[in-house]
């Protein structure tokens, strides 16, 4: 495991050479995972020694050793591959999420990574696993020492066995004090990269398995009365729809929500980014433009929840992870349909990656399109459809007005490989232009039809951007567009520098329709003038949430928070989890 952390930071394209001058550190302070680790696989050898000393079957035991050898040489050489192919990709080191993906959806879970890419992950995991089998298996040979078959000696071996043992718990749980072990003991650094070197994988991935479900718990700084007085000024009702700085022409538009794969403002000139989307960019200069808009969150299944929901993000794990809980969550379409409306989602991926389909089912859509629906011949790219394919199939349905289709895109999503090829010869800049002109070519679509004028075209990016590659700076990454257009909108073109995110997109649009927004968390319309206009922005490392005050920041591994507003952002976490405990 030692061995493992140099390895790490010689093969991450996120280190550098220069970094191996802190692998004293990375080391000495990752210490503790790596021995609590190591005792969690030790323990059954601990048994194993305890039995061998009355079963005199050396054949029987021989073998079961040999398959639990068999069994910790697998999981680590699945730990160690999985770990690398992910973090330059996620940028934290392995955790439950991956499990959630996999069984959801395997083939949408490796949907990211190339052909070649897949095998050569698993030759090497099968490479490793039988060199750490045959590690294992000699130095077991070397030590093995045969046992006495006098009473006397059996015993001897017990009682020493079962104090070695008893000893193990210190390693196991980290000490001896009140604190147990924590991949937050790892932390040493504000470069969090050298963090995530110090971190023991397979520590980190069962310490998030076993804590996955304690939403109760999971941030709880104070009593839940004074959380929600801290919660009161943020959930005061919504202002009357007319006060808002835009307006429609019609009551009950048809409503198209277009959520975009990976998108960010360092796509568009408009928002100080480069010349990639320009047709967004154009979209833009005749709707509305909101240049202080936030993703919450850094997965497509977190971001779902958060725009179709109004649920704010949670950083340490995904709300489609519960759909006993999706009936009782609020929803977009569940109070449009409620309206009159027809609800209708439009993706080319497969709609049961990470619970989606269910999740969209629970909330109040009755018609979803997905890759089942597209023939083979349409089904190009890794994801599913490209996304010319999925707009000229929303384009080209037929549906009663007034409704709401979701059109949710993917090919800007990794590996990047689209069917296109502009002037930008980087792979991921001539994705997004692709994803970009296709979204052009559907708004003029719906330009030229006869239904332009009763529509609202609503259009952002599911999560933080991924363009350009490496981006490290939060709040860049995580600072999108959101453009409201369409013939049904009155008042454009604007430019609105209100702070937001995601979460009130849903109450936005609700409020300008006199739609009730009471079953909403702490809704808040981004035209509501009397509101604590307010950002979350979350990720498996830190959260933070930006007011017109300040911006506090919050850390995942020791829960500490600093800032303009300590005591509000503590109540915010806090409130969110208790909430979705309690649904």
């Amino acid at each position: 495991m030692i061995l493992w952390k140099f390895l790490f930071v010689a093969v991450q394209p996120a280190f550098a050479w220069a970094d191996m001058r802190h692998m004293g550190q990375i080391v000495c302070h990752g210490f503790g995972t790596d021995l609590s680790m190591t005792a969690y696989l030790m323990a059954p050898v601990v048994l194993w020694m305890l039995a061998e000393a009355w079963v005199r079957s050396e054949r029987v035991m021989a073998r079961i050793l040999n398959g639990y050898l068999w069994f910790v040489a697998g999981a680590v050489a699945v730990t160690m591959v999985v770990d690398s192919v992910l973090y330059p990709y996620w940028q934290i080191r392995l955790d439950a999420t991956p499990v959630f993906y996999f069984t959801t959806s395997p083939g949408a879970a490796l949907a990211s990574m190339a052909w070649y890419l897949e095998v050569a992950a698993l030759l090497l995991t099968a490479a490793l696993c039988w060199a750490l089998h045959w590690l294992l298996h000699t130095v077991q040979r070397k030590i093995a020492v045969r046992v006495n078959a006098s009473v006397k000696a059996r015993v001897t071996q017990t009682v020493s066995f079962l104090l070695i043992g008893g000893a193990m718990i210190i390693p196991i749980r980290g000490g001896v004090t009140v604190s147990t072990m924590s991949p937050g003991q790892a932390y040493f650094s504000s470069d969090m990269r050298l963090n995530h070197a110090a971190i023991n994988p397979m520590f980190n991935f069962l310490y998030s398995i076993s804590r996955v479900d304690n939403l109760a718990e999971a941030f709880h700084y104070m009593d839940d009365a004074k959380a929600q007085a801290l919660m009161a000024p943020l959930a005061k009702p919504i202002a009357p729809a007319d006060s808002a700085a835009l307006s429609l022409s019609v009551k009950r538009p048809d409503i198209y929500l277009v959520i975009l794969e990976s998108f960010s403002s360092e796509l568009m000139p408009s928002l100080g980014g480069e010349p990639i989307a320009t047709r967004l960019d154009s979209i833009a200069a005749t709707g509305a433009l909101f240049t202080n808009f936030y993703a919450e969150s850094f997965r497509t299944d977190r971001a779902l929840a958060v725009i179709l929901s109004g649920y704010p993000a949670l950083p340490t794990t995904s709300a489609l992870r519960y759909p006993n809980k999706f009936a009782n969550m609020p929803s977009l379409a569940r109070v449009l349909r409620n309206a009159g409306y027809g609800t209708y989602y439009y993706y080319g991926g497969d709609a049961n990656f990470t619970n989606m389909k269910a999740y969209l089912v629970a909330t109040g859509f009755d018609n979803i399109v997905s890759d089942k629906d597209f023939p083979v011949s349409e089904r190009l790219s890794k994801w599913g459809a490209h996304d010319d394919v999925l707009f000229r199939r929303v384009a080209e349905d037929s549906r009663r007005s007034p409704f709401l289709a979701v059109v949710q895109t993917s090919s800007s999503h990794e590996p990047f490989e689209v069917p296109y090829q502009s002037a930008h010869k980087d792979e991921r800049a001539n994705a997004f232009a692709y994803a970009d002109s296709c979204l052009g070519a559907f708004v003029d679509s719906l330009r030229a039809s006869g239904t332009w004028e009763r529509s609202i075209v609503v259009i952002v990016p599911d999560h933080w951007g991924c363009y350009p590659k490496g981006l490290k700076d939060h709040e860049r990454r995580h600072r999108i567009p959101l453009v409201l257009t369409g013939g049904a909108l009155r008042g454009v073109p604007a430019r609105l520098d209100v702070l937001g995110s995601q979460s009130a997109i849903t109450p936005t649009l609700l409020s300008m329709m006199g739609l009730d927004t009471s079953s909403f968390f702490r809704p808040v319309s981004l035209f509501d003038t009397a509101a604590t206009h307010r950002a979350w922005l979350a990720e498996p490392e830190w959260f933070t949430l930006k007011t017109e005050r300040g911006q506090t920041d919050g850390t995942i591994a020791d829960k500490t928070v600093t800032g303009a507003q300590p005591d509000l952002t503590k109540a915010y976490i806090q409130t969110i989890y208790t909430d979705l405990n309690k649904r």
